[in-house]
């Protein structure tokens, strides 16, 4: 029988983000991302399309609140008429781009 491997806690609540963020691309780089979000903070920097400069950011939040918020991102990416994706998922953010712009915050 094959050997039994445990995930730490943090990287099994990863495991369960992946599972249901609904675009399946660049895990490593969303693995990297999440470890630093969720032991400490990540910082970063985005573009500000306002005023075209560069904005340093720092995110922190916990496995849950990710997950969360990609629950919320993953059922608003759904027609409800067909349950399948809106425009069969194209627009749907990368994983990694996704948690670099701490949008598990968003309302949607």
């Amino acid at each position: 029988m094959g050997e039994v491997i445990k995930l730490e806690p943090r990287m099994a609540k990863f495991e369960e983000f992946w599972k249901l963020y609904p675009r399946k691309i660049g895990k490593h780089l969303a693995r990297a991302k999440w470890e630093k979000i969720t032991n400490g903070g990540l910082s970063t920097r985005t573009l500000d399309r306002d005023s075209g400069s560069y904005m340093e950011i720092t995110l922190q939040a916990t496995p849950d609140e990710i997950i969360e918020g990609a629950r919320r991102y993953r059922d608003s990416q759904i027609d409800r008429r067909t349950y399948r994706l809106i425009d069969d998922g194209k627009f749907i953010c990368h994983p990694a781009t996704w948690l670099n712009q701490g949008r598990w915050d968003d309302e949607a």
